[in-house]
């Protein structure tokens, strides 16, 4: 029997690894106009419900500051990876104050935090961008198409073409588009 619903079919969950990347780039959300890195507490706050720093860690303005501009990094390589263009200017200079080293990690080497604390966690942040490089899913790490969304979402679907981080979005995109040809194929009214 066909599915006749109207919602997307379930995607299979993207590694743990993108979830946090994706999980810290949306931690502005651009359509309801909030934003969990506005102090350093809330920073704190978002680093502590995704297990990257203790509850009762303490983040500076600097911290704020970089975490902002990590975010901010991530948010335009993702846009990137949507348009296939690359902009690694705002990744590559918060990253720069997040050094990495080479480290055991099981039976292979990885890369890990230099620093403890909020830098440490951030620093997480990066190495879960490396993991996504490694295993090839930075690619399918997207940033929704439409204009007011900008949602980070993982593109499961085989060939990498999906546009929009849910069905609602591209939906809604589709409608305008339709609206605007008709609107534009219409009859000037007589006068």
């Amino acid at each position: 029997m066909a599915d006749t619903s109207d919602e997307e079919p379930a995607r299979p969950p993207a590694p743990a690894h993108v979830e946090l990347v994706i999980a810290f780039t949306n931690s502005i959300d651009h359509e309801l106009g909030t934003d969990d890195l506005t102090t350093t507490d809330g920073l704190v706050r978002w680093l502590a419900d995704h297990d990257l720093v203790r509850p009762r860690t303490r983040a500076s303005a600097a911290d704020l500051r970089l975490a902002r501009a990590l975010r901010d990094g991530l948010h335009a390589a993702l846009v990137a990876n949507h348009d296939r263009t690359s902009d690694w200017r705002g990744l590559d200079a918060a990253a720069a104050e997040l050094p990495l080293r080479v480290a055991g990690r099981g039976d292979r080497p990885g890369l890990e935090p230099v620093r403890a604390g909020v830098p440490g966690a951030l620093g997480r942040v990066l190495v879960a961008v490396q993991d996504a490089v490694a295993d090839d899913t930075w690619h399918r790490m997207k940033i929704c198409a439409a204009d007011d969304c900008r949602w980070a979402y993982f593109d499961s679907t085989k060939n990498r073409s999906r546009a929009w981080c849910e069905w609602g979005c591209g939906n809604k995109a589709k409608t305008r588009s339709y609206r605007a040809r008709r609107k534009a194929a219409a009859p000037s009214p007589a006068r």
